[in-house]
């Protein structure tokens, strides 16, 4: 028996049809995403994305990249990666956490439930909770002793996501739009200290709101309590792994969202993925140039509604 749905049968046809070249993308000003896919084969416009991809490849034969690669593993690119993200935080900007709380689910429960969620009541999230998803998405879970060929040692530190070469060019930074022990503002997660640190005001956050180009009644930007800012520097990993590195940033930023959504889908909190905001807006907003440090993703947080 032939259980093909009609409907669906149609709508592949007309997703897979073949178009013609007609009009070409040059006799055209407005080229929809859709219109370039449709003129793949046409050699003229550009096509970043795919070139992004060729560029980041690696091939074993590639001596620059192996020089490259090499630096980091001596005596001073060692003692570097012991203290990578130490530092000293002014009192003034220093924001202790509370203690971490508890998961009450289990992973494979939590992996089963965790749904984006996009409604929120309004209701704010405790600094606890905050505390707790920044730590399972960028804190310090553990610590192990190196010797050096130089004699002595150093201490590196793992995180709760993989890095590669333990670079970790993503930071997280937090806007706090409805958590009652912050005043609203933005905030940047200190790994190593285990702080917050104040980067701005209420005026950022307005700035920062006013970036995402999208619906309220898509996200509820409005009653959400938190917005969880992926912020990637990508020369601390291309420094080492040339383009290839930008694909690092990637991996890491991808790891730090599922562990932010699998720690709130725990609490019970609601969760989204966002990147419809206007880049050059919203990096302005955070005082980045866009290009040597960039706002990669965002994660709204709130209660679900």
């Amino acid at each position: 028996m032939d259980h093909t749905d009609p409907e669906l049968a149609q709508s592949s046809a007309g997703v897979s049809a073949y178009r013609l070249l007609s009009p070409g993308l040059s006799a055209v000003g407005l080229r929809t995403h859709q219109a370039r896919y449709d003129n793949l084969g046409e050699p003229a416009f550009p096509r970043p994305a795919e070139e992004f991809i060729v560029a980041s490849r690696f091939a074993p034969w590639e001596r620059e990249a192996q020089l490259s690669g090499a630096d980091y593993f001596g005596d001073v690119m060692a003692t570097a990666l012991s203290v990578i993200d130490h530092e000293s935080v002014p009192d003034a900007d220093r924001v202790e956490l509370p203690p971490p709380l508890s998961v009450s689910i289990a992973l494979d429960e939590a992996i089963v439930r965790r749904r984006s969620v996009r409604r929120y009541t309004g209701d704010p999230v405790s600094l606890a909770e905050i505390g707790t998803l920044l730590r399972f998405a960028a804190g310090v879970t553990g610590e192990a002793d190196a010797e050096l060929m130089r004699g002595g040692g150093a201490t590196f530190r793992f995180r709760a996501v993989p890095s590669g070469g333990g670079l970790y060019p993503v930071e997280v930074h937090l806007a706090a739009l409805d958590v009652p022990e912050l005043d609203v503002g933005t905030y940047r997660y200190s790994p190593v200290e285990d702080v917050l640190v104040r980067t701005g005001d209420r005026a950022v956050v307005d700035r920062l709101r006013d970036s995402f180009a999208i619906p309220g009644e898509i996200i509820s930007i409005d009653s959400a309590a938190a917005v969880v800012l992926l912020i990637a520097r990508p020369w601390r990993s291309m420094r080492k792994y040339g383009p290839r590195g930008m694909r690092f940033v990637l991996h890491e930023c991808g790891g730090i969202a599922q562990n932010v959504h699998l720690t709130a889908t725990g609490f019970g909190l609601g969760t989204t993925d966002c990147s419809s905001y206007v880049d050059d807006h919203a990096n302005e907003a955070l005082g980045l140039d866009g290009v040597l440090s960039f706002l990669a993703h965002t994660i709204f947080v709130g209660w679900p509604g």
